[in-house]
């Protein structure tokens, strides 16, 4: 189950996925986002979010140019309570590159706050080890051990 969301001009903007293999969505930002994309592309992460109920999510923004911020807002009051109602509880975002896109992440991290378990990485492998960290926590606690 995927979505590629196209722009404009036609060039992709995001590719989201549930990554069975990995039981986590990902989602791959790229290029300069309006507040139109963001809410578009969000509400598409959100349809397979509700589809599959995946607790986990990676978020890789190291293609993304400039700031998203604009869209934070719209992000923290619809979106993120969707999210959690369709079962989200760790998210993991690769910040991009530049202060712009840094400042976004930021921005979004303090407004989840404690709606569910974010953390911020420049690095997409330490993204992944971080989640893998967080099934295999949750995985011992379902055995009770």
């Amino acid at each position: 189950m995927h979505h590629e969301f196209n722009n404009t001009f036609g060039e992709v903007y995001l590719f989201t996925v549930f990554d069975q293999p990995n039981n986590w969505i990902y989602n791959d930002w790229q290029g300069l986002l309006s507040p139109g994309s963001v809410l578009e592309g969000c509400m598409g992460v959100l349809d397979i979010l509700q589809r599959t109920q995946c607790a986990y999510m990676l978020n890789d923004n190291r293609r993304v140019l400039g700031s998203w911020q604009q869209a934070n807002e719209w992000i923290e009051q619809e979106w993120i309570p969707k999210a959690l109602a369709a079962g989200l509880r760790y998210h993991a975002h690769v910040v991009a590159p530049g202060v712009f896109g840094q400042a976004a992440a930021e921005d979004m991290h303090l407004r989840v706050g404690n709606s569910f378990h974010m953390r911020l990485f420049e690095q997409l492998d330490d993204a992944q080890t971080w989640l893998r960290e967080k099934q295999l926590a949750d995985h011992q606690t379902a055995l009770g051990e």
